[in-house]
Protein backbone atom coordinates (compact mmCIF):
# COMPACT_ATOMS: atom_id res chain seq x y z
CA UNK A 1 0.00 0.00 0.00
CA UNK A 2 2.75 2.00 0.63
CA UNK A 3 4.29 1.82 -2.29
CA UNK A 4 1.37 2.42 -3.93
CA UNK A 5 0.93 5.83 -2.21
CA UNK A 6 4.83 6.58 -3.41
CA UNK A 7 3.99 5.88 -7.20
CA UNK A 8 0.90 7.95 -7.05
CA UNK A 9 2.69 11.07 -5.22
CA UNK A 10 5.56 10.92 -7.88
CA UNK A 11 3.31 10.70 -10.54
CA UNK A 12 1.69 14.17 -9.84
CA UNK A 13 5.04 15.58 -8.96
CA UNK A 14 6.12 14.59 -12.57
CA UNK A 15 3.21 15.81 -14.12
CA UNK A 16 3.65 19.20 -12.17
CA UNK A 17 7.06 19.44 -13.13
CA UNK A 18 6.29 18.77 -17.13
CA UNK A 19 3.38 21.04 -16.68
CA UNK A 20 5.65 24.11 -15.43
CA UNK A 21 8.39 23.49 -18.04
CA UNK A 22 5.37 23.43 -20.89
CA UNK A 23 4.97 26.89 -19.73
CA UNK A 24 8.53 27.67 -19.79
CA UNK A 25 8.51 26.24 -23.30
CA UNK A 26 5.43 28.67 -24.13
CA UNK A 27 7.24 31.66 -23.10
CA UNK A 28 9.66 31.43 -25.11
CA UNK A 29 8.06 30.45 -27.61
CA UNK A 30 6.32 33.61 -27.55
CA UNK A 31 9.27 35.73 -27.72
CA UNK A 32 11.35 33.99 -29.86
CA UNK A 33 8.18 34.88 -32.60
CA UNK A 34 7.59 38.83 -31.74
CA UNK A 35 11.02 39.54 -29.79
CA UNK A 36 12.07 42.34 -32.64
CA UNK A 37 8.39 43.09 -33.21
CA UNK A 38 8.09 44.16 -29.64
CA UNK A 39 11.14 45.92 -28.88
CA UNK A 40 11.82 47.34 -32.29
CA UNK A 41 14.79 47.54 -35.04
CA UNK A 42 15.20 51.68 -34.43
CA UNK A 43 18.70 50.71 -32.44
CA UNK A 44 20.31 49.32 -35.31
CA UNK A 45 21.25 52.52 -36.35
CA UNK A 46 23.72 55.29 -34.45
CA UNK A 47 21.99 57.95 -32.04
CA UNK A 48 20.88 60.94 -34.24
CA UNK A 49 22.53 64.11 -32.68
CA UNK A 50 20.34 66.73 -30.19
CA UNK A 51 18.17 68.67 -32.39
CA UNK A 52 18.95 72.50 -32.54
CA UNK A 53 17.20 75.23 -30.71
CA UNK A 54 14.58 77.15 -32.77
CA UNK A 55 15.98 79.96 -34.90
CA UNK A 56 13.47 82.13 -33.01
CA UNK A 57 15.68 81.93 -29.88
CA UNK A 58 18.63 82.74 -31.75
CA UNK A 59 20.46 86.09 -30.20
CA UNK A 60 22.82 87.08 -32.94
CA UNK A 61 23.98 86.27 -36.13
CA UNK A 62 26.35 83.63 -34.90
CA UNK A 63 23.65 81.39 -33.49
CA UNK A 64 21.80 81.86 -36.54
CA UNK A 65 24.89 80.33 -38.58
CA UNK A 66 24.94 77.33 -35.64
CA UNK A 67 21.14 76.81 -35.95
CA UNK A 68 21.81 75.73 -39.85
CA UNK A 69 24.94 74.03 -39.99
CA UNK A 70 23.48 71.65 -36.66
CA UNK A 71 20.18 71.43 -38.43
CA UNK A 72 21.94 70.25 -41.26
CA UNK A 73 23.93 67.16 -39.38
CA UNK A 74 20.41 66.89 -37.81
CA UNK A 75 18.37 66.54 -41.45
CA UNK A 76 21.46 64.67 -43.41
CA UNK A 77 21.30 61.65 -40.18
CA UNK A 78 17.48 61.56 -39.66
CA UNK A 79 17.34 61.30 -43.61
CA UNK A 80 20.45 58.98 -44.08
CA UNK A 81 20.80 56.78 -40.52
CA UNK A 82 24.09 54.97 -40.84
CA UNK A 83 23.79 51.20 -38.52
CA UNK A 84 25.50 51.23 -35.31
CA UNK A 85 28.71 48.77 -35.45
CA UNK A 86 28.28 48.87 -31.53
CA UNK A 87 27.64 45.56 -29.78
CA UNK A 88 24.09 46.57 -29.17
CA UNK A 89 23.17 45.28 -25.63
CA UNK A 90 19.86 44.33 -23.89
CA UNK A 91 19.43 44.03 -20.61
CA UNK A 92 16.52 41.47 -19.27
CA UNK A 93 15.58 40.39 -15.58
CA UNK A 94 15.58 36.61 -15.99
CA UNK A 95 13.39 36.76 -13.32
CA UNK A 96 9.33 37.04 -13.56
CA UNK A 97 8.02 40.65 -11.96
CA UNK A 98 4.97 41.24 -10.45
CA UNK A 99 3.37 44.70 -12.36
CA UNK A 100 0.85 44.73 -9.36
CA UNK A 101 1.87 48.50 -9.06
CA UNK A 102 0.88 49.10 -12.80
CA UNK A 103 -2.84 48.01 -11.86
CA UNK A 104 -3.22 50.15 -7.96
CA UNK A 105 -5.49 52.15 -9.80
CA UNK A 106 -7.90 50.19 -11.78
CA UNK A 107 -11.44 49.29 -10.59
CA UNK A 108 -11.51 45.74 -11.11
CA UNK A 109 -15.31 45.98 -9.04
CA UNK A 110 -16.32 48.03 -12.38
CA UNK A 111 -19.21 46.18 -14.37
CA UNK A 112 -17.60 47.04 -17.26
CA UNK A 113 -14.12 45.60 -16.48
CA UNK A 114 -12.06 44.04 -18.03
CA UNK A 115 -13.49 44.60 -21.08
CA UNK A 116 -13.48 49.10 -20.87
CA UNK A 117 -9.47 47.84 -20.92
CA UNK A 118 -9.00 46.61 -24.48
CA UNK A 119 -10.45 46.69 -27.62
CA UNK A 120 -13.42 45.55 -28.71
CA UNK A 121 -11.97 43.77 -31.81
CA UNK A 122 -10.34 41.27 -29.22
CA UNK A 123 -13.15 40.50 -26.75
CA UNK A 124 -13.39 37.03 -25.82
CA UNK A 125 -13.63 35.06 -22.84
CA UNK A 126 -10.57 34.22 -23.06
CA UNK A 127 -9.16 37.62 -22.98
CA UNK A 128 -11.04 38.62 -19.91
CA UNK A 129 -9.87 35.69 -18.38
CA UNK A 130 -5.91 36.68 -19.25
CA UNK A 131 -6.53 40.24 -18.25
CA UNK A 132 -8.16 39.49 -15.01
CA UNK A 133 -5.53 36.74 -14.17
CA UNK A 134 -2.69 39.59 -14.85
CA UNK A 135 -4.47 42.30 -13.25
CA UNK A 136 -4.77 39.93 -10.21
CA UNK A 137 -1.41 40.26 -8.04
CA UNK A 138 -2.18 36.68 -6.20
CA UNK A 139 -2.64 35.18 -9.32
CA UNK A 140 1.10 35.70 -10.06
CA UNK A 141 3.51 33.29 -10.69
CA UNK A 142 6.71 32.90 -9.36
CA UNK A 143 9.45 31.69 -12.60
CA UNK A 144 12.20 32.68 -14.93
CA UNK A 145 13.18 32.45 -18.49
CA UNK A 146 16.21 30.83 -19.54
CA UNK A 147 17.77 33.66 -21.77
CA UNK A 148 20.25 31.42 -23.11
CA UNK A 149 17.28 29.96 -25.62
CA UNK A 150 15.99 33.80 -26.64
CA UNK A 151 17.36 32.99 -29.70
CA UNK A 152 15.43 35.33 -32.30
CA UNK A 153 16.92 38.52 -31.28
CA UNK A 154 18.45 40.16 -34.62
CA UNK A 155 21.46 41.98 -34.25
CA UNK A 156 20.59 42.60 -30.06
CA UNK A 157 23.23 40.76 -27.84
CA UNK A 158 20.65 39.26 -24.61
CA UNK A 159 22.62 39.88 -21.23
CA UNK A 160 21.35 38.81 -17.97
CA UNK A 161 20.30 42.50 -15.94
CA UNK A 162 20.46 41.08 -12.90
CA UNK A 163 24.68 40.03 -13.63
CA UNK A 164 25.29 43.21 -15.04
CA UNK A 165 24.23 44.77 -12.04
CA UNK A 166 26.42 42.32 -10.12
CA UNK A 167 29.47 43.02 -12.58
CA UNK A 168 29.21 46.74 -13.06
CA UNK A 169 26.96 49.43 -10.99
CA UNK A 170 27.54 51.89 -14.04
CA UNK A 171 26.51 49.13 -16.92
CA UNK A 172 24.83 51.53 -18.63
CA UNK A 173 27.43 53.46 -19.31
CA UNK A 174 29.95 50.78 -20.16
CA UNK A 175 32.32 51.75 -23.87
CA UNK A 176 32.59 47.77 -24.13
CA UNK A 177 29.59 47.95 -25.79
CA UNK A 178 25.87 50.42 -26.50
CA UNK A 179 23.45 49.61 -23.61
CA UNK A 180 20.39 49.74 -25.15
CA UNK A 181 17.80 49.32 -22.90
CA UNK A 182 16.86 47.08 -19.24
CA UNK A 183 13.88 45.26 -19.61
CA UNK A 184 11.55 43.39 -17.28
CA UNK A 185 8.60 40.73 -18.27
CA UNK A 186 5.26 39.98 -15.92
CA UNK A 187 4.46 35.77 -16.11
CA UNK A 188 2.75 34.81 -18.61
CA UNK A 189 -1.18 34.58 -19.23
CA UNK A 190 -1.48 31.75 -21.31
CA UNK A 191 -5.01 30.13 -22.20
CA UNK A 192 -5.50 26.76 -22.27
CA UNK A 193 -6.07 26.26 -25.78
CA UNK A 194 -2.44 27.95 -26.25
CA UNK A 195 -3.13 30.66 -28.78
CA UNK A 196 -3.78 33.53 -26.77
CA UNK A 197 -2.16 34.96 -24.47
CA UNK A 198 -0.84 38.50 -22.52
CA UNK A 199 1.95 39.77 -20.27
CA UNK A 200 3.29 43.06 -18.68
CA UNK A 201 6.46 44.39 -19.79
CA UNK A 202 8.78 47.27 -18.79
CA UNK A 203 11.26 49.18 -21.29
CA UNK A 204 13.82 51.41 -19.97
CA UNK A 205 15.83 53.47 -21.73
CA UNK A 206 17.30 56.18 -19.79
CA UNK A 207 16.11 58.35 -17.22
CA UNK A 208 13.32 59.77 -18.46
CA UNK A 209 13.07 57.04 -21.18
CA UNK A 210 10.43 54.29 -21.17
CA UNK A 211 7.33 52.11 -21.21
CA UNK A 212 5.11 49.77 -19.55
CA UNK A 213 2.31 47.92 -21.86
CA UNK A 214 0.38 45.03 -21.81
CA UNK A 215 1.17 42.89 -24.50
CA UNK A 216 -1.72 41.12 -26.04
CA UNK A 217 -0.93 38.22 -28.46
CA UNK A 218 -2.42 35.23 -30.39
CA UNK A 219 -1.16 32.35 -32.27
CA UNK A 220 -2.02 31.53 -36.07
CA UNK A 221 -0.60 29.23 -38.47
CA UNK A 222 1.74 28.38 -35.69
CA UNK A 223 3.31 31.50 -35.01
CA UNK A 224 2.41 34.28 -32.15
CA UNK A 225 2.28 37.55 -33.26
CA UNK A 226 1.27 40.81 -31.76
CA UNK A 227 -2.18 42.14 -32.25
CA UNK A 228 -2.14 44.63 -29.52
CA UNK A 229 -0.04 47.01 -27.43
CA UNK A 230 -2.05 49.11 -24.37
CA UNK A 231 0.38 51.52 -23.34
CA UNK A 232 -0.03 52.22 -19.12
CA UNK A 233 3.16 54.82 -19.13
CA UNK A 234 5.25 56.38 -20.92
CA UNK A 235 8.49 59.15 -20.55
Amino acid sequence: MKKVIIYISFFFILVSCLSKKDNIDSELNILNDIFLELVGTEYYYERLPIPPMPLEYAENKQDSISHHIQKEKYDEAFANPKLDKSELVLGISSNFNNPKREFRDWNTKESTFPREYYPDSLHSKDFDQLLIELVDSTSFQKGKLELEKLEQTGKYSIKDLGQLEKQNKEYWKSKEYRYIASIRFSDFKINKNNDKAIFYFDFFCGNLCGSGEIIYCIKENGKWKIVERNMLWVS
